[in-house]
């Protein structure tokens, strides 16, 4: 799922800085030349300005399954999600100004907007679609976000070093490309919008080489922001593009500090000094009750869910007995006591609310632990292999998760250990699969369909979502419904999967969603969410005011 949703996880650390890998300096400069100190005098002081949860291990977002929130406002997609009149998530023109699909759901042919700009006065063309798929399936380029685009006709081939171009990718002429699918996608249209399927411009990549990804100069997009600099291990600046294509943006900037503790976090917004926050219960009980703030908190239902990843290259947890039996051991509702305040909406299926195909009327996981201490008494588990909890340090809300799962697994039975890796380290491992039996962190979706959710248990999508499943029925089952063209229908045929996944296989052990809570400070203004929850998504439209 991480591989491509987003997750929300989204945890990698590299150190960088914005001149180029391999530069100390303090202050970098943008692609003009300008230093960040002189460009910020200019601009004024309308820069939104927030934390960033996690140091990005690059701005190549075909490199990267965690970093999204830079890249989304300074890439474009040929299409993007936004939130409709009727409040659903809907596809609507970006890149692309229109398309059509051919009757057989195989063909996509997109019209580009023309005299649209990248950040270095490149115009797009329809070569700079075909180089971005070419990149994200050169075998050379090691990218983790392949998946959006392996259903083009060719694809796999030059990923697996069969072939040297992807042949279902055709430019007719410079505003107009073709896509032939190896066979029809339901979802394919809808993943387009995902941050992966940002689209690169060929003369910067090839021209930076490995500086795409670090230095302004040459990491640009048509985005309505622009990457400024990148100062090692403190904050990304970006700066409005007054270029853009659409109207641009209301703030002249973006301004992301890092390595910022909570009580920290919070000293600065209390004195102005950034914009916006999430908020636990004890900051929003204080500040739904402050005159100052009480009209600034914004409350959100996100397309998101914690839930657990039960790795079955541990030769324990690829007996299904041993995961029934975990997921028998774990008290939800103490965990939504504990962890969600009692208003998590505990879930029981594959996809979280605020999805198309989410179900609340499925039967409920039970928690019976005399049951899972049977299972595990059936399995003949191996007790000299241990069991491992995985652990995010710098995922700190899953620490007592960790703690508690730990203690309802010993109660049946089970002595696991918990394994603490920096995020580096962490992601690594997960993707791997070695020296871990399972792992609790968050997921958000990428796009807005359910299809990413179900494909984490396909073999092919499996060993880097940390899974490691091998089940070919299943997986055919699954790809039998994607490839269904009408929603509707592949919806449906999904949802039947569910208790397969979630009760008879257990594959995974979904825990809860819940409504999270931000703030905004008095000068923002017109601040509104992007249909995941994310703030990043909402720079667009976001405007700062004198107080």
């Amino acid at each position: 799922m991480k591989k491509k949703l987003l997750s929300i996880l989204l945890i990698a650390a590299f150190l960088f800085t914005a001149c180029s890998p391999k530069t100390g300096n303090n202050t970098s400069t943008d692609a003009s030349g300008a230093s960040a100190q002189t460009q910020t005098e200019e601009k004024g002081d309308k820069i939104f300005t927030l934390t960033l949860f996690q140091n990005p291990k690059t701005l190549d977002i075909q490199k990267t399954n965690a970093d999204y929130f830079i890249p989304i406002q300074i890439y474009n997609r040929l299409v993007e999600t936004e939130v409709g009149s009727d409040g659903k998530p809907e596809i609507v023109p970006s890149l692309a100004e229109s398309w059509e699909i051919s009757d057989d759901g195989l063909v996509y042919t997109f019209h580009l907007n023309q005299g649209v700009k990248f950040h270095n006065g490149e115009e797009l063309k329809a070569d700079d679609v075909l180089f971005t798929i070419e990149k994200m399936m050169d075998p050379k380029e090691a990218t983790v976000n392949s998946s959006v685009f392996e259903n083009i006709k060719g694809a796999k081939d030059k990923l697996d070093g069969k072939a040297d171009s992807v042949e279902g990718v055709k430019v007719i002429d410079d505003y107009t490309v073709e896509l032939t699918l190896e066979q029809p996608s339901g979802p394919f249209l809808a993943g387009l919008s995902g941050a992966p399927a940002s689209i690169f411009n060929r003369k910067a990549v090839e021209e930076g080489k490995d500086k795409f990804g670090f230095d302004p100069e040459y990491t640009v997009g048509t985005g309505y922001m622009k990457f400024k600099d990148w100062t090692q291990d403190k904050e990304i600046n970006l700066v409005r593009n007054d270029d853009y294509f659409k109207e641009p943006a209301k703030v002249d900037g973006v301004r992301y500090l890092m390595n910022i503790d909570k009580a920290t976090e919070r000293m600065m917004f209390e004195n102005g000094e950034i914009d916006f926050m999430s908020l636990d219960k004890t900051s929003y009980e204080k500040y739904k009750e402050d005159d100052k703030h009480k009209d600034n908190i914004i409350d959100f239902l996100a397309p998101s869910m914690d839930y657990m990843i039960f790795n079955q290259k541990d030769p324990n947890m690829a007996k299904v007995e041993v995961r029934q039996a975990i997921s028998k051991a774990i008290d939800r509702e103490t965990f939504n006591k504990t962890f969600y305040d009692g208003e998590g909406i505990l879930l029981n299926g594959v996809v979280p609310p605020g999805m198309p195909g989410y179900k609340e009327d499925l039967p409920a996981i039970e928690y019976n632990p005399e049951e899972a201490k049977a299972l595990i008494e059936k399995a003949n588990i191996d007790k000299s292999h241990p069991f491992v909890i995985l652990q995010n340090g710098d995922s700190d809300y899953t620490h007592p998760m960790n703690e508690m799962l730990q203690k309802m697994l010993k109660e049946v039975g089970i002595d696991a250990e918990i394994k603490n890796m920096d995020m580096t380290s962490y992601w690594d491992t997960v993707f791997s699969g070695e020296g871990y039996s399972m792992t609790i962190g968050p997921t958000t979706a990428d796009v807005a369909d359910p299809d990413d959710f179900y494909a984490q248990f396909t073999d092919e999508n499996s060993k880097s979502d940390g899974s490691n499943i091998n089940d070919p029925e299943l997986t055919k089952k699954i790809n039998e419904a994607r490839a269904i063209t009408d929603a509707k229908e592949r919806i449906a045929a999904l949802n039947e999967l569910d208790e397969v996944i979630v009760k008879e296989k257990a594959l995974y052990f979904p825990i809860a969603s819940k409504v999270r809570h931000f703030i905004t400070s008095p000068r923002v203004k017109n601040l509104n969410l992007s249909w995941q929850g994310w703030v990043a998504g909402a720079t667009y439209g976001v405007e700062i005011v004198d107080e």
